[in-house]
């Protein structure tokens, strides 16, 4: 989920085009001008653009920054309303959520088939314990790139230039897992395998991907192949991420997001993960397919709520244009940020229920994949994973750590306390937890745009 934070190096582009006549700026504050200028490459359409650019990138304090905007913008300046500039790479990561979402169908339901042969030549256990080590390790690398390379602009060119250092921790984590015990080999491959696909699906090679995925499960099927089959798709999976990552090698002057920043990111991710396979009633590795098709539904709500969240960049601009600055920070629940977030949500709870719904009527093709637990468990790990996210990508990590501790214990206390004979209820009620604690916050952030305006945009 995968999912979708804020670019720092992008501002809100709303405003007459630069070419456009506007009022002369006065000289009063040169530097202020200056900075301005070089962040947006035009005049400032108001005072409150001017204030944003001001504070984030001169670091003044709010009040100093409003002052020297108020001298950038003429009073008789009226801000046109025009399209946000999007940039072209932007709008192709777009144009490909279509095939994204197909890839991921794809890699869940080929996943799915790995069950059965790998339990026959492993043990189901052996699998389990491999699957619970190799999921949460995945989704703490998956939002740790995200964070400081992905998720922005020029991100696999930022990623190439690291790329020696990133092959050497991959190569040494790998290898450690290895050693972990005799199943280590199979959860070090899983590694490498999703975590080289949240690569290749933003280099737009999803489908190329998913069909490894699928020529890899075709050969599972033979008797003692499974170390062979698993070797050779982790093999494909990172000499595609390879060529990948260098055929978009280029000179940029942007950065990299905040080392920090990216532990603390993949902190958050490991622990959704271990949400994920920390409840033993769903049976990873055990229960053959039945847990990865279960998840089917949830995760592409996930993607299309995550994916609806792109919104933000440019409805925020948007709907604060013109507005007075004093008004720019006023709560109300009629707000551009807080309708964008709301129809994310509404799209992941609608879309989980309708494909759950589906894959329970087709019960018996599924395999008996019909437990209604089970779908309500992993649509609630979806939301409260989504709602992680963006308190992630609006740098709010420390709320993120302490939601999904909490998710984690309340999962622990259903385990060993409560013992509950429910499939999937353990994890329906950590992720409850996470949900009800990061909700309110970010109800509360998101009514007043403006102060989302002012911190970051960028969904991951």
């Amino acid at each position: 989920m995968s999912t979708s934070t804020v670019d720092h190096d992008v501002l809100p582009g709303v405003g007459p085009p630069a070419d456009e006549a506007t009022a002369p700026t006065p000289r009063g504050d040169q530097h202020a001008e200056d900075v301005v200028d070089a962040r947006l490459g035009r005049p400032p359409s108001d005072v409150l653009e001017a204030t944003v650019v001001l504070e984030a990138w001169d670091g003044r304090p709010a009040q100093s920054a409003m002052s020297a905007a108020r001298e950038l913008v003429s009073p008789d300046h009226e801000p046109a309303l025009t399209g946000s500039r999007v940039d072209p790479s932007d709008r192709q990561e777009r144009r490909s959520v279509i095939a994204e979402g197909i890839a991921l169908v794809l890699s869940i339901l080929s996943v799915a088939a790995w069950a059965r042969p790998l339990s026959r030549e492993l043990g189901p256990r052996a699998l389990e314990d491999a699957i619970r080590l190799a999921l949460p390790l995945a989704v703490a690398l998956q939002w740790a790139l995200r964070s400081r390379y992905l998720s922005r602009r020029d991100g696999l060119a930022l990623l190439a230039e690291d790329g020696p250092s990133c092959c050497a921790l991959l190569l040494l984590l790998v290898v450690a897992i290895a050693l972990i015990a005799p199943w280590g080999r199979v959860a070090a491959l899983l590694v490498l395998i999703w975590v080289g696909g949240t690569v290749l699906t933003l280099r737009g090679w999803g489908l190329l991907y998913a069909v490894g995925l699928l020529a890899g499960t075709a050969a599972l099927d033979r008797e003692h192949a499974a170390y062979a089959a698993l070797g050779a798709m982790a093999a494909f999976t990172i000499l595609l991420c390879l060529v990948a990552v260098l055929t978009r090698r280029a000179p940029t002057d942007r950065r990299p997001g905040g080392l920090r920043r990216a532990v603390l990111a993949g902190l958050i991710g490991g622990a959704v993960g271990v949400l994920l396979v920390g409840d033993p009633s769903l049976g990873w590795g055990v229960h053959g397919v039945h847990p990865a098709i279960a998840l089917v539904p949830s995760v592409l709500g996930s993607f299309w709520g995550g994916y609806y969240l792109w919104n933000l960049y440019e409805a925020i601009p948007r709907g604060l244009s013109g507005v007075p600055l004093e008004h720019a920070g006023s709560a109300g629940l009629a707000g551009p940020a807080l309708g964008v977030f709301l129809g994310a949500i509404l799209r992941l709870v609608g879309t989980t229920i309708v494909l759950s719904v589906i894959v329970a009527t087709l019960g018996r093709w599924t395999h008996g994949t019909d437990a209604v637990t089970v779908f309500v468990a992993f649509g609630c790990a979806a939301l409260a994973s989504m709602m992680l996210s963006l308190f992630e990508s609006l740098s709010l990590q420390r709320g993120a750590l302490v939601a999904i501790a909490a998710a984690l214990a309340a999962e622990f206390a259903c385990r060993y306390f409560v013992q509950w004979h429910v499939a999937g209820g353990a994890l329906a009620v950590g992720a409850a937890v996470g949900v009800l604690l990061t909700l309110p916050a970010l109800i509360a952030l998101l009514s007043r745009s403006g102060r989302v305006l002012a911190t970051t945009l960028w969904i991951q």
